[in-house]
């Protein structure tokens, strides 16, 4: 097994030895005296470094997982999304609601059930339990969504220091993207969600003017001039709104890397915190700063990503790997055909003119993960 490096992510892509897969759209190579082109290569790479390899998921075995599902009727919460992204949306959008006094703690449930239950019983919760509910509410639906712990330099305005968010792994845009069941909040540059180091990025070195705050499942839109945006009025606390201090808590990036909550809780003792000048003479906790902020905590997963070797004839040895939590099985389809279950090697036999190959990962739920696509011209 041979260690080779993905141009742009950080990392490895674990492969055989290198094929048709490290080739650029135009690039011709010659199979069985035939010249193959490349016109099209699009798949997310298998990534693995310390960041990735410390991460645990919860399982889809997990009964509570089963119960916060059906007791909650999740379902039917998203079942009115037109797409994978949308019915995101709609599960941050019922989380927000579903929590219905915002303020100082007045119990200490652990997990999602206990918190719903918790709540049912008129208790108050804060951003922390959001996060909570909505890690586990995700998991139960067969997405991946992981708690970050944020804090604010000392100086930088007043109102809360910390705060809670998640990021969601989004087969649809292929990335991860915050999502922050406080205000039932995601952000978008040039129509994009950012991830939360995206939008510490944007917001301590661009002053934030190209980002658009969208919230709810209305998906209302504003700007930082907007600032502050009215959300909701709890009794005992008083205004929720978004406010630029909200913004200023993203210096600090504590990815906590696990989504187990129900059976473990948050694990912050392995936590791993993104911070740089901007957080220079502000005491939080210690721990280890990944070198490269904006790819390191980013590995992707659900990938089918793809080695494509030279075999006998016009024959490609085709290996798919991949990084998804609860996997099934790999799904194939050659020249639009149907979709077919199919093992993690096997060989793909060309003919001349145009040859499609589409595959992707499935994992238990019956999530589907981003769709890896190659697409070759075979001379005649």
């Amino acid at each position: 097994m041979k260690l080779v490096a993905w141009v742009g992510l950080a990392g490895t892509l674990l492969a055989q030895e290198p094929g048709l897969e490290t080739k650029p759209a135009g690039a011709t190579v010659t199979l069985d005296g035939r010249a193959v082109t490349v016109r099209r290569m699009e798949f997310l790479p298998l990534v693995e470094n310390e960041y990735s390899k410390v991460h645990v998921f919860d399982t889809s075995e997990n009964p509570k997982l089963k119960e916060l599902r059906e007791k909650n009727g999740l379902d039917e919460v998203v079942s009115r999304g037109k797409d994978e992204f949308d019915r995101q949306v709609l599960l941050l959008d019922w989380a927000y609601r579903r929590v219905k006094k915002f303020g100082r703690p007045t119990a200490d449930p652990k997990g999602a059930l206990e918190i719903l239950k918790a709540v049912d019983e008129g208790h108050t919760f804060f951003c922390a339990h959001y996060a909570t509910l909505l890690v586990s509410a995700a998991a139960g639906m067969g997405w991946v969504n992981r708690s970050l712990a944020l804090r604010r330099p000392d100086g930088r305005g007043s109102g809360a220091t910390e705060h809670s968010i998640t990021e969601i792994w989004s087969n649809q845009h292929r990335k991860w993207v915050m999502f922050d069941p406080t205000y039932a909040l995601y952000v978008e540059k040039d129509g994009v969600p950012l991830n939360a180091y995206e939008i510490r990025d944007e917001w301590f070195y661009r002053d934030g003017k190209d980002l658009v705050f969208v919230m709810g499942a209305e998906r209302k839109r504003s700007r930082r001039p907007d600032l502050p945006v009215f959300r909701a009025r709890h009794a005992g606390f008083g205004d929720l709104s978004l406010i630029e201090t909200t913004f200023h808590t993203y210096a600090f990036l504590g990815y906590i890397p696990n989504t187990n909550f129900m059976d473990a809780g948050p694990d912050y003792g392995r936590m791993f915190i993104t911070q740089d000048k901007v957080c220079e003479g502000t005491a939080w906790h210690r721990r280890k700063n990944p070198k490269d902020p904006a790819r390191e905590p980013y590995f992707p997963i659900g990938q089918a990503a793809l080695s494509l070797v030279p075999g006998k004839g016009l024959a490609l040895e085709i290996s798919i790997r991949t990084l998804t939590p609860n996997f099934k099985v790999f799904k194939v389809r050659i020249d639009g055909k149907e979709w077919a279950e199919s093992k993690a090697s096997f060989t793909w036999t060309l003919h001349a003119g145009a040859n499609r190959l589409e595959a992707v990962s499935v994992n238990a739920f019956g999530v589907e993960g981003p769709p890896s696509v190659v697409e070759l011209e075979v001379a005649r």
